[in-house]
């Protein structure tokens, strides 16, 4: 580091204050920067890839502890997926949306007026379901007040609610900051709509409907946005600090004579947004103005209702995982569906994708440490992340399971990354790609030894430990490794990609010894060592050493070949 500093240094202090030096002084402190690098990477070795793996490591468990404390973070990655999949669940034909929509509102304009109707229109709405056979009605229309202009309309609408008792209402759970200051008691609310008491007498700010009769098939009528305001999820139970019964879907699911199958309090929805999946609708103006027997309503019998307001301005409209707006009928109608057939989606759970991430992190690690798989590890890198997402699309589209492996994949990527870079960089010092030794000192003297050897008689791994040890009796900058003499498709590459050359600068107490250590390597029969004496300054970033350098590999490389081809003539006679 000190000697970084010092090269550092001297390049901020040369050159003029111009605009020409300034540029010169970064570029300066670009190289020096990278040859630094190169040769920190090219000494640790197996080491580098090692440290790049345990910081992803605890990178990821970092991830996996900031997701339990915040479980509710919104999956971004979930909206993509869902909003690019190929297919989704088909919508239930037993599941019906009743639309108080704006055809409605104009078609019903000349004899009830402008919204609100009098509550006896929607009494004959919910008459007319009753004669047609629904199984059951999510009534999603809060009536929290009193008509007082109209007290006939709401004695309709009070009993066509007795007289039907497979009709679910809203309830609307309030702030709860604002519990304190309500008079309702928790336990007498359950004790109407008979769920499990609580075992508290504390007062819960909600809005009930104004209506005796309709007090004991209330549901929750409220849901559960993310944090960005985005609906993903539905509670088929609701529960917080001191209310907790069912949600208005679930109570309707009762009401109908069906269980909700087993799952978690809170699901993640299956939105219908592929191949045309809606659910079927119906105008609450046609729902009042054909027969009772016409073809057009038989579709009710035995169904699901969903009754609400979609018209704009009344309608509540909310941004969900596959829409920037829709209403909330069909957010009730999915929430219904999955909660009736078990369609809803099941995420991977926290600790399953770290495992993952922990997994993908050390294969990566161990691919680009091994010598021998070292070379493969684009290929299966390439291969991972294209079965991570076919895994990720096919099981979105064509199964309940969202496994939604863009987390690992993005994790797998930044690291694959980060070790191709790592190696980059040993690679760039080792084989004195210009800018690499710029940090690296000037020599006058010595001479150069050129080992030289075809790659068909020895190993990478036999390579490798030559090289290391060379690095490790003389020092990183007095090795070159050269194992690309040809680069692109010509004539002659094919044969000369066969040879590689390891050259390094020696003095004359270092020569015996070397030479002698040399000799114990079980490939040394394959080895041409050449001496050749220092004609210019040892500094592979100056084009004279290079030119001094090219033609004695280029001859070795030729005398390697003939030597070989000379053996295959004799073999063929």
């Amino acid at each position: 580091m000190k000697g970084f500093i010092r090269e550092a240094s001297k390049i901020l202090k040369s050159g003029p204050l111009t605009i020409v030096g300034l540029k010169a002084r970064f570029e300066g402190l670009r190289f020096l920067g990278i040859s630094w690098a190169a040769m920190l990477s090219r000494k640790m070795g197996a080491r580098a890839i090692l440290l790049v793996g345990s910081a992803a490591s605890i990178y990821a468990v970092i991830l996996f502890l900031s997701n339990q404390i915040t479980p509710d973070a919104p999956k971004a990655s979930h909206d993509a997926i869902l909003k690019a999949r190929w297919s989704s669940p088909k919508a239930s034909t037993s599941i019906v949306i009743v639309d108080i929509d704006e055809r409605s509102l104009a078609a019903l304009a000349p004899e009830h007026g402008r919204w609100p109707w009098a509550r006896s229109v929607l009494a004959d709405g919910l008459e007319r379901l009753s004669q047609v056979g629904v199984k059951a009605v999510l009534f999603n229309v809060l009536l929290s007040d009193q008509d007082k202009h109209n007290p006939d309309a709401d004695s309709a609408i009070e009993a066509v609610a007795a007289l039907m008792p497979n009709v679910a209402f809203p309830l609307v759970r309030l702030n709860p900051d604002n519990d304190d200051g309500s008079q309702l008691k928790v336990n007498e609310i359950l004790k109407r709509t008979g769920d499990q008491e609580s075992g508290t007498n504390s007062t819960v700010a909600v809005v009930l409907p104004t209506f005796d009769t309709m007090l004991d098939r209330v549901g929750v009528a409220n849901q559960r946005p993310d944090a960005d305001g985005i609906v993903r999820r539905y509670p088929a139970m609701w529960n917080d600090v001191r209310l907790t019964m069912p949600s208005i879907v679930a109570r309707t699911m009762a009401l109908g004579g069906d269980n909700v199958l087993p799952s978690p309090a809170l699901i993640t929805l299956n939105w219908r947004n592929k191949g045309n999946s809606r659910y079927t609708r119906v105008s609450f103006s046609d729902l009042l103005s054909e027969e009772t027997n016409s073809q057009k309503l038989a579709m009710f019998k035995g169904a699901y209702v969903v009754l609400g307001v979609s018209a704009p301005g009344i309608g509540m409209t909310k941004p969900t995982a596959v829409s920037s707006l829709e209403d909330d009928n069909e957010i009730l109608a999915t929430a219904l569906d999955d909660l009736l057939h078990g369609t809803h989606l099941r995420v991977l759970p926290h600790w399953l994708v770290l495992i993952i991430e922990l997994v993908i992190v050390w294969s990566l690690v161990w691919l680009g440490i091994g010598r021998r798989v070292s070379p493969v590890l684009t290929k299966v890198f390439l291969l991972a992340q294209s079965g991570g997402a076919s895994i990720t699309m096919l099981s979105a589209s064509y199964t309940h399971f969202l496994i939604d492996l863009s987390a690992p994949m993005a994790f797998g990527a930044g690291l694959y990354a980060a070790i191709r870079l790592v190696k980059s960089l040993d690679a760039g010092w080792s084989r004195a790609k210009p800018g690499f030794r710029s940090s690296a000192p000037t020599h006058l003297n010595g001479t150069v030894l050129l080992i030289g050897y075809l790659d068909g008689d020895v190993s990478i791994a036999e390579s490798g430990a030559l090289q290391r040890f060379l690095e490790e009796q003389l020092g990183l900058p007095k090795v070159i490794r050269v194992d690309d003499l040809f680069g692109g498709e010509n004539f002659a590459r094919k044969v000369c990609e066969n040879y590689s050359c390891q050259f390094c600068l020696i003095n004359s107490q270092e020569k015996l010894a070397l030479c002698s250590e040399l000799e114990k390597f079980s490939f040394r029969a394959h080895l041409d060592i050449r001496e050749l004496p220092l004609q210019k300054a040892w500094n592979p970033e100056w084009e004279e050493f290079r030119l001094l350098m090219a033609p004695f590999l280029l001859r070795q490389c030729a005398d390697l070949l003939e030597t070989r081809a000379g053996k295959s003539s004799i073999q063929a006679v």
